[in-house]
Protein backbone atom coordinates (compact mmCIF):
# COMPACT_ATOMS: atom_id res chain seq x y z
CA UNK A 1 0.00 0.00 0.00
CA UNK A 2 1.06 3.58 -0.80
CA UNK A 3 4.31 2.18 -2.70
CA UNK A 4 6.02 5.23 -4.28
CA UNK A 5 8.25 4.87 -7.96
CA UNK A 6 11.43 5.34 -5.72
CA UNK A 7 10.35 2.09 -3.76
CA UNK A 8 9.25 -0.14 -6.55
CA UNK A 9 12.74 1.21 -8.11
CA UNK A 10 15.58 0.35 -5.63
CA UNK A 11 16.53 -2.77 -3.82
CA UNK A 12 17.29 -2.21 0.04
CA UNK A 13 18.98 -4.77 2.12
CA UNK A 14 16.59 -6.83 4.70
CA UNK A 15 17.48 -4.44 8.37
CA UNK A 16 17.59 -6.08 11.72
CA UNK A 17 15.72 -5.07 14.68
CA UNK A 18 16.56 -4.09 18.05
CA UNK A 19 16.57 -7.91 20.43
CA UNK A 20 18.50 -6.76 23.30
CA UNK A 21 19.79 -4.26 25.53
CA UNK A 22 22.34 -1.76 24.26
CA UNK A 23 24.18 1.04 25.70
CA UNK A 24 25.54 3.59 23.41
CA UNK A 25 26.81 7.82 22.84
CA UNK A 26 24.35 8.85 20.06
CA UNK A 27 20.82 7.01 19.34
CA UNK A 28 18.55 8.91 16.37
CA UNK A 29 15.09 8.12 16.39
CA UNK A 30 13.78 8.08 12.62
CA UNK A 31 15.93 6.12 9.56
CA UNK A 32 14.58 8.93 6.86
CA UNK A 33 17.13 11.02 5.06
CA UNK A 34 17.60 13.69 7.94
CA UNK A 35 18.51 10.52 10.52
CA UNK A 36 20.59 8.94 7.38
CA UNK A 37 22.09 11.96 6.74
CA UNK A 38 23.11 12.99 10.36
CA UNK A 39 24.45 9.45 11.01
CA UNK A 40 26.67 9.91 7.68
CA UNK A 41 28.15 13.60 9.44
CA UNK A 42 28.99 11.11 12.68
CA UNK A 43 30.31 8.14 10.94
CA UNK A 44 33.93 9.61 11.62
CA UNK A 45 33.24 11.28 15.08
CA UNK A 46 34.29 9.48 18.29
CA UNK A 47 31.21 8.83 19.23
CA UNK A 48 29.10 5.26 19.20
CA UNK A 49 25.81 6.25 16.67
CA UNK A 50 22.77 4.06 16.19
CA UNK A 51 20.06 4.60 14.12
CA UNK A 52 16.33 3.25 14.86
CA UNK A 53 13.27 3.26 12.75
CA UNK A 54 9.90 2.19 13.65
CA UNK A 55 9.26 0.91 9.66
CA UNK A 56 12.05 0.18 7.35
CA UNK A 57 14.40 2.91 6.81
CA UNK A 58 13.09 5.49 4.03
CA UNK A 59 9.79 4.23 3.92
CA UNK A 60 7.91 7.29 5.08
CA UNK A 61 8.51 10.80 3.88
CA UNK A 62 11.98 10.36 1.87
CA UNK A 63 10.78 7.66 -0.14
CA UNK A 64 7.42 9.02 -0.91
CA UNK A 65 9.07 12.80 -2.22
CA UNK A 66 9.54 14.57 -5.27
CA UNK A 67 13.11 14.75 -4.62
CA UNK A 68 14.28 17.88 -5.83
CA UNK A 69 17.75 19.02 -4.42
CA UNK A 70 16.88 22.96 -4.37
CA UNK A 71 17.24 26.08 -2.63
CA UNK A 72 13.83 27.71 -4.58
CA UNK A 73 11.29 26.58 -2.14
CA UNK A 74 8.34 28.11 -3.42
CA UNK A 75 7.91 31.69 -2.14
CA UNK A 76 8.67 30.86 1.51
CA UNK A 77 11.41 33.81 1.12
CA UNK A 78 8.75 36.29 0.66
CA UNK A 79 6.96 34.73 4.02
CA UNK A 80 10.38 34.89 6.14
CA UNK A 81 11.12 38.80 4.97
CA UNK A 82 7.46 39.82 5.88
CA UNK A 83 7.09 37.83 9.18
CA UNK A 84 11.01 38.54 10.24
CA UNK A 85 12.90 39.92 8.09
CA UNK A 86 15.36 39.95 5.06
CA UNK A 87 18.57 39.01 6.97
CA UNK A 88 16.28 35.99 7.65
CA UNK A 89 15.40 35.27 4.45
CA UNK A 90 19.30 35.41 3.62
CA UNK A 91 20.37 33.05 6.20
CA UNK A 92 18.02 30.25 5.18
CA UNK A 93 19.21 30.61 1.77
CA UNK A 94 22.89 30.73 2.65
CA UNK A 95 22.12 27.62 4.70
CA UNK A 96 20.11 25.46 1.97
CA UNK A 97 22.61 26.64 -0.31
CA UNK A 98 25.60 25.35 1.52
CA UNK A 99 23.11 21.50 2.06
CA UNK A 100 23.04 21.88 -1.58
CA UNK A 101 26.91 21.69 -2.42
CA UNK A 102 27.44 19.37 0.67
CA UNK A 103 24.78 16.81 -1.12
CA UNK A 104 26.82 16.99 -4.16
CA UNK A 105 30.35 16.92 -2.61
CA UNK A 106 28.70 13.79 -0.94
CA UNK A 107 27.37 12.26 -4.05
CA UNK A 108 30.98 13.27 -6.03
CA UNK A 109 32.96 11.72 -3.15
CA UNK A 110 31.51 8.41 -2.45
CA UNK A 111 31.01 7.92 -6.39
CA UNK A 112 26.65 7.55 -5.05
CA UNK A 113 25.08 5.89 -8.56
CA UNK A 114 21.57 8.20 -7.67
CA UNK A 115 20.52 8.97 -10.70
CA UNK A 116 21.46 12.70 -9.50
CA UNK A 117 21.31 15.35 -12.65
CA UNK A 118 21.17 19.17 -12.65
CA UNK A 119 18.47 21.24 -13.97
CA UNK A 120 16.52 24.36 -13.73
CA UNK A 121 13.77 24.64 -10.54
CA UNK A 122 10.76 27.34 -11.37
CA UNK A 123 7.93 28.05 -9.46
CA UNK A 124 4.94 29.38 -11.58
CA UNK A 125 1.40 30.51 -11.77
CA UNK A 126 -1.20 31.31 -14.62
CA UNK A 127 -3.53 32.75 -11.80
CA UNK A 128 -3.79 36.47 -11.70
CA UNK A 129 -4.18 36.38 -7.80
CA UNK A 130 -0.92 34.60 -7.47
CA UNK A 131 1.24 37.12 -9.56
CA UNK A 132 2.41 39.62 -7.03
CA UNK A 133 3.50 36.85 -4.63
CA UNK A 134 6.44 35.47 -7.52
CA UNK A 135 7.06 39.02 -8.13
CA UNK A 136 7.98 40.15 -4.69
CA UNK A 137 9.53 36.62 -4.10
CA UNK A 138 11.92 38.08 -6.87
CA UNK A 139 12.78 41.32 -5.91
CA UNK A 140 13.62 39.63 -2.90
CA UNK A 141 15.97 37.35 -4.37
CA UNK A 142 17.38 40.16 -6.45
CA UNK A 143 18.23 42.57 -3.31
CA UNK A 144 20.16 39.11 -2.41
CA UNK A 145 21.79 39.34 -5.60
CA UNK A 146 20.80 35.74 -6.77
CA UNK A 147 20.09 35.18 -10.03
CA UNK A 148 16.94 34.51 -11.36
CA UNK A 149 15.07 33.00 -14.72
CA UNK A 150 12.07 33.35 -16.21
CA UNK A 151 9.82 30.83 -18.14
CA UNK A 152 7.40 33.51 -20.62
CA UNK A 153 5.21 30.54 -21.23
CA UNK A 154 3.93 31.11 -17.54
CA UNK A 155 1.93 34.43 -16.15
CA UNK A 156 4.62 34.89 -13.83
CA UNK A 157 7.54 32.76 -12.77
CA UNK A 158 10.52 32.62 -10.92
CA UNK A 159 13.45 30.06 -11.71
CA UNK A 160 17.16 29.00 -10.42
CA UNK A 161 19.88 27.23 -12.54
CA UNK A 162 21.97 24.86 -11.44
CA UNK A 163 19.61 23.32 -9.53
CA UNK A 164 18.82 19.02 -9.19
CA UNK A 165 17.25 16.18 -9.09
CA UNK A 166 17.80 12.55 -7.91
CA UNK A 167 16.82 8.78 -6.52
CA UNK A 168 16.16 9.55 -2.77
CA UNK A 169 16.42 5.56 -2.06
CA UNK A 170 19.44 5.22 -4.09
CA UNK A 171 21.10 7.72 -1.75
CA UNK A 172 19.61 7.06 1.13
CA UNK A 173 20.62 3.45 1.15
CA UNK A 174 24.61 4.12 0.13
CA UNK A 175 24.53 6.45 3.09
CA UNK A 176 23.34 3.30 5.45
CA UNK A 177 26.21 1.07 3.50
CA UNK A 178 28.80 4.11 4.23
CA UNK A 179 27.73 4.53 7.33
CA UNK A 180 27.90 0.90 8.77
CA UNK A 181 31.21 0.00 7.47
CA UNK A 182 32.51 3.12 9.95
CA UNK A 183 30.61 1.64 12.80
CA UNK A 184 27.32 2.95 12.53
CA UNK A 185 24.50 0.61 13.43
CA UNK A 186 20.62 0.90 12.30
CA UNK A 187 17.82 -0.70 13.19
CA UNK A 188 14.39 -1.38 11.42
CA UNK A 189 10.94 -2.41 12.87
CA UNK A 190 12.03 -1.00 16.33
CA UNK A 191 9.74 1.52 17.62
CA UNK A 192 9.93 3.89 20.47
CA UNK A 193 7.73 3.48 23.09
CA UNK A 194 9.16 5.43 25.86
CA UNK A 195 11.67 8.14 26.75
CA UNK A 196 13.19 8.97 30.45
CA UNK A 197 16.21 11.12 31.30
CA UNK A 198 18.05 9.41 34.03
CA UNK A 199 21.04 12.02 35.26
CA UNK A 200 23.08 12.58 32.45
CA UNK A 201 21.91 10.02 30.35
CA UNK A 202 18.14 8.57 28.24
CA UNK A 203 16.94 5.42 28.59
CA UNK A 204 14.93 4.36 25.76
CA UNK A 205 12.26 1.45 25.73
CA UNK A 206 11.80 -0.41 22.21
CA UNK A 207 10.62 -3.63 21.95
CA UNK A 208 10.60 -4.31 25.15
CA UNK A 209 14.36 -3.62 25.22
CA UNK A 210 16.45 -0.69 26.99
CA UNK A 211 19.04 1.62 25.03
CA UNK A 212 20.88 4.09 26.98
CA UNK A 213 22.72 6.71 25.42
CA UNK A 214 23.77 10.39 25.97
CA UNK A 215 22.73 12.26 23.06
CA UNK A 216 19.06 12.18 21.65
CA UNK A 217 18.01 13.10 18.32
CA UNK A 218 14.30 12.99 17.36
CA UNK A 219 14.51 13.21 13.31
CA UNK A 220 11.04 11.63 12.53
CA UNK A 221 8.99 14.41 10.84
CA UNK A 222 6.58 14.77 13.06
CA UNK A 223 6.54 14.61 17.03
CA UNK A 224 5.20 11.64 18.57
CA UNK A 225 6.75 12.61 22.03
CA UNK A 226 4.51 15.83 23.65
CA UNK A 227 7.40 17.52 25.35
CA UNK A 228 7.54 21.09 24.14
CA UNK A 229 3.63 20.65 22.46
CA UNK A 230 5.21 20.62 18.96
CA UNK A 231 1.96 18.64 17.70
CA UNK A 232 0.38 22.53 18.20
CA UNK A 233 3.37 24.51 16.43
CA UNK A 234 3.30 21.95 13.45
CA UNK A 235 0.52 20.28 11.41
CA UNK A 236 0.70 17.70 8.14
CA UNK A 237 -0.63 17.60 4.97
CA UNK A 238 -1.03 14.87 2.39
CA UNK A 239 0.52 15.44 -0.98
CA UNK A 240 -0.68 13.13 -3.60
CA UNK A 241 1.76 12.21 -6.41
CA UNK A 242 1.20 10.67 -10.27
CA UNK A 243 4.01 8.79 -12.04
CA UNK A 244 3.79 9.38 -15.69
CA UNK A 245 5.23 7.63 -18.48
CA UNK A 246 6.00 10.90 -20.54
CA UNK A 247 8.54 13.54 -20.36
CA UNK A 248 7.85 17.19 -20.72
CA UNK A 249 11.55 19.11 -20.96
CA UNK A 250 14.26 18.57 -18.23
CA UNK A 251 13.14 21.01 -15.80
CA UNK A 252 11.22 21.01 -12.67
CA UNK A 253 7.71 23.18 -12.22
CA UNK A 254 6.19 23.61 -8.87
CA UNK A 255 2.67 25.51 -9.71
CA UNK A 256 2.22 27.97 -6.87
CA UNK A 257 -1.53 27.75 -6.87
CA UNK A 258 -1.49 23.69 -6.66
CA UNK A 259 -2.83 23.80 -10.49
CA UNK A 260 0.19 20.99 -11.49
CA UNK A 261 3.67 20.48 -10.80
CA UNK A 262 6.48 18.69 -12.09
CA UNK A 263 9.79 16.64 -12.39
CA UNK A 264 11.01 14.78 -15.07
CA UNK A 265 12.81 11.09 -14.26
CA UNK A 266 16.12 10.11 -15.96
CA UNK A 267 13.76 8.38 -18.69
CA UNK A 268 11.44 9.60 -20.79
CA UNK A 269 8.75 9.54 -17.78
CA UNK A 270 8.16 12.39 -14.56
CA UNK A 271 6.43 12.96 -11.20
CA UNK A 272 3.17 15.07 -11.51
CA UNK A 273 0.93 16.56 -8.75
CA UNK A 274 -2.46 17.64 -9.73
CA UNK A 275 -5.63 17.79 -8.06
CA UNK A 276 -6.68 14.57 -9.20
CA UNK A 277 -3.46 12.53 -8.62
CA UNK A 278 -3.60 9.31 -6.53
CA UNK A 279 -0.89 6.80 -7.26
CA UNK A 280 0.95 7.43 -4.04
CA UNK A 281 0.73 10.45 -0.78
CA UNK A 282 3.03 11.88 0.67
CA UNK A 283 3.01 13.58 4.41
CA UNK A 284 4.80 16.55 4.75
CA UNK A 285 4.91 18.63 8.07
CA UNK A 286 4.59 22.23 8.40
CA UNK A 287 5.81 24.23 11.06
CA UNK A 288 3.18 27.16 11.74
CA UNK A 289 6.64 29.69 13.00
CA UNK A 290 7.32 29.41 9.33
CA UNK A 291 11.13 27.94 9.49
CA UNK A 292 11.94 24.50 10.50
CA UNK A 293 12.43 23.39 14.49
CA UNK A 294 16.61 22.37 14.15
CA UNK A 295 18.46 22.16 17.25
CA UNK A 296 18.46 21.33 20.68
CA UNK A 297 14.53 20.53 22.87
CA UNK A 298 15.88 23.01 25.28
CA UNK A 299 18.95 25.41 25.50
CA UNK A 300 21.28 23.12 27.28
CA UNK A 301 20.01 19.88 26.49
CA UNK A 302 21.92 16.79 24.96
CA UNK A 303 18.26 16.16 23.33
CA UNK A 304 17.93 17.44 19.92
CA UNK A 305 15.04 18.06 17.51
CA UNK A 306 14.53 17.72 13.58
CA UNK A 307 11.06 19.11 12.39
CA UNK A 308 9.00 20.67 9.87
CA UNK A 309 10.57 20.40 6.69
CA UNK A 310 7.18 21.85 4.21
CA UNK A 311 8.00 19.86 1.72
CA UNK A 312 11.79 20.86 1.22
CA UNK A 313 13.34 18.02 2.95
CA UNK A 314 15.94 16.88 0.72
CA UNK A 315 17.67 20.20 1.49
CA UNK A 316 16.83 20.84 4.57
CA UNK A 317 17.63 17.29 5.66
CA UNK A 318 21.52 18.50 4.79
CA UNK A 319 20.82 21.89 6.83
CA UNK A 320 19.65 19.90 9.98
CA UNK A 321 22.50 16.84 9.34
CA UNK A 322 25.20 19.69 9.13
CA UNK A 323 23.43 21.86 12.08
CA UNK A 324 22.70 19.04 14.79
CA UNK A 325 26.41 17.13 14.27
CA UNK A 326 27.75 20.97 14.72
CA UNK A 327 25.82 21.24 18.13
CA UNK A 328 26.90 17.25 19.51
CA UNK A 329 30.56 18.27 18.26
CA UNK A 330 30.30 21.26 19.71
CA UNK A 331 31.23 23.06 16.76
CA UNK A 332 30.21 26.87 15.61
CA UNK A 333 27.33 26.84 13.02
CA UNK A 334 26.07 29.94 11.58
CA UNK A 335 22.72 28.62 11.06
CA UNK A 336 21.84 27.73 15.16
CA UNK A 337 19.83 30.73 15.89
CA UNK A 338 17.98 30.61 12.80
CA UNK A 339 16.28 27.23 13.20
CA UNK A 340 16.93 27.22 16.88
CA UNK A 341 13.37 25.71 18.73
CA UNK A 342 13.03 28.62 21.58
CA UNK A 343 10.88 31.27 19.73
CA UNK A 344 7.62 31.69 17.91
CA UNK A 345 6.02 33.79 15.30
CA UNK A 346 2.24 34.41 16.07
CA UNK A 347 1.89 36.96 12.78
CA UNK A 348 3.54 33.93 10.99
CA UNK A 349 1.58 31.20 12.56
CA UNK A 350 -1.95 33.33 11.59
CA UNK A 351 -1.26 32.16 8.26
CA UNK A 352 -2.51 28.79 9.53
CA UNK A 353 -5.06 29.87 12.02
CA UNK A 354 -8.16 28.87 10.27
CA UNK A 355 -6.84 25.78 8.50
CA UNK A 356 -5.26 24.32 12.24
CA UNK A 357 -8.81 25.14 13.97
CA UNK A 358 -10.88 23.82 10.81
CA UNK A 359 -9.00 20.58 10.91
CA UNK A 360 -9.39 20.52 14.87
CA UNK A 361 -13.17 21.35 15.11
CA UNK A 362 -13.67 18.22 12.37
CA UNK A 363 -11.53 16.35 14.27
CA UNK A 364 -12.92 17.24 18.26
CA UNK A 365 -16.66 18.16 17.72
CA UNK A 366 -18.22 17.82 14.49
CA UNK A 367 -17.09 14.09 13.73
CA UNK A 368 -18.36 12.81 16.85
CA UNK A 369 -22.28 13.62 15.51
CA UNK A 370 -22.22 11.70 12.81
CA UNK A 371 -24.96 9.13 12.48
CA UNK A 372 -25.65 8.38 8.78
CA UNK A 373 -27.28 5.01 8.22
CA UNK A 374 -25.21 2.35 7.45
CA UNK A 375 -26.97 0.96 4.68
CA UNK A 376 -25.93 4.00 2.56
CA UNK A 377 -22.17 2.74 2.82
CA UNK A 378 -20.79 1.58 -0.54
CA UNK A 379 -18.34 -1.10 -1.09
CA UNK A 380 -14.74 -0.02 -0.47
CA UNK A 381 -15.83 3.11 1.17
CA UNK A 382 -16.06 3.42 4.93
CA UNK A 383 -18.07 6.24 7.57
CA UNK A 384 -17.99 7.19 11.22
CA UNK A 385 -21.75 6.32 12.52
CA UNK A 386 -23.65 5.10 15.12
CA UNK A 387 -23.10 1.69 16.02
CA UNK A 388 -25.62 0.53 18.46
CA UNK A 389 -25.15 3.82 19.86
CA UNK A 390 -21.81 3.94 19.70
CA UNK A 391 -19.70 5.86 17.98
CA UNK A 392 -17.85 3.71 15.18
CA UNK A 393 -15.67 3.70 12.43
CA UNK A 394 -16.83 1.49 9.42
CA UNK A 395 -15.33 -0.13 6.67
CA UNK A 396 -17.05 -2.06 4.02
CA UNK A 397 -14.57 -3.81 1.56
CA UNK A 398 -14.88 -4.82 -1.91
CA UNK A 399 -16.77 -8.11 -1.23
CA UNK A 400 -19.54 -6.21 1.34
CA UNK A 401 -18.11 -7.67 4.20
CA UNK A 402 -18.21 -4.87 7.09
CA UNK A 403 -15.24 -4.10 9.10
CA UNK A 404 -15.29 -1.60 12.87
CA UNK A 405 -12.93 -0.14 14.33
CA UNK A 406 -12.95 2.30 16.98
CA UNK A 407 -13.39 5.87 15.67
CA UNK A 408 -10.75 7.85 18.37
CA UNK A 409 -7.58 8.44 17.15
CA UNK A 410 -5.22 6.76 19.52
CA UNK A 411 -2.94 10.30 19.70
CA UNK A 412 -5.05 12.59 21.64
CA UNK A 413 -8.85 10.81 20.72
CA UNK A 414 -9.80 12.97 17.78
CA UNK A 415 -12.36 11.03 15.24
CA UNK A 416 -11.05 9.89 12.24
CA UNK A 417 -11.94 10.56 8.22
CA UNK A 418 -12.45 8.13 6.00
CA UNK A 419 -10.38 8.87 2.40
CA UNK A 420 -11.93 6.95 -0.52
CA UNK A 421 -9.44 7.91 -2.49
CA UNK A 422 -6.28 6.09 -1.07
CA UNK A 423 -8.25 3.89 1.34
CA UNK A 424 -6.66 5.28 4.24
CA UNK A 425 -8.77 6.93 7.81
CA UNK A 426 -7.23 10.05 8.87
CA UNK A 427 -7.00 11.80 12.40
CA UNK A 428 -7.96 15.42 11.07
CA UNK A 429 -6.43 16.93 13.87
CA UNK A 430 -2.80 15.96 13.72
CA UNK A 431 -3.21 13.50 10.64
CA UNK A 432 -2.27 10.06 11.46
CA UNK A 433 -2.80 7.55 9.03
CA UNK A 434 -4.52 4.26 9.03
CA UNK A 435 -5.06 2.08 6.27
CA UNK A 436 -8.97 0.67 5.96
CA UNK A 437 -8.63 -2.06 8.48
CA UNK A 438 -7.21 0.56 10.69
CA UNK A 439 -3.46 -0.31 10.83
CA UNK A 440 -0.95 2.71 11.72
CA UNK A 441 0.88 3.73 8.36
CA UNK A 442 1.83 7.39 9.40
CA UNK A 443 2.09 8.75 13.10
CA UNK A 444 2.41 10.83 15.17
CA UNK A 445 0.26 7.95 16.86
CA UNK A 446 2.29 5.19 18.36
CA UNK A 447 -0.91 2.41 17.91
CA UNK A 448 -3.15 1.29 15.26
CA UNK A 449 -7.23 1.53 15.70
CA UNK A 450 -8.72 -1.31 17.76
CA UNK A 451 -11.47 -3.59 16.36
CA UNK A 452 -14.32 -3.24 18.21
CA UNK A 453 -16.79 -6.78 17.90
CA UNK A 454 -20.21 -5.01 18.30
CA UNK A 455 -21.54 -5.99 14.87
CA UNK A 456 -25.21 -6.63 15.78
Amino acid sequence: MNQSYWQKTSKKKIGKKIETDIATDIVIIGGGLSGVALAYQLKDSPYQVIVVDKDELGSHTSGHTTAKVTTLHSTLYRDITKHYDIHQAYLYYKSNQQAFDEIENIIQKENIACDYQKNNSFIYTDDPNYVKDIQEQTDIFHSLRIETIHDENHLASLGLKNQAIFHPLKYLYKLVDICQKSGVSFYEHSEVTHIERKDDSFIIDINEHHIQCHYLVHATRYPFIRKGLYFFKLFQEKEYIDYIIEQNGKDSYLCVDQTKSYRPLINDDSLQITRDSKDWFAQDSTPIRGIPYIGRLSKYSNEFIIYGFQKWGMTLSQVAARLISDLILDKENPYEDLYACHYFSMSFAKKYTNKVWKNTKKGMIMNRFQNDPLITLENQDGMVTKVNGKLTAVYKDKKGELHFLTPYCPHLKCVVDFCKKDQTWTCPCHQSVYDAYGHLMEGPSLYSLKKTQDKS
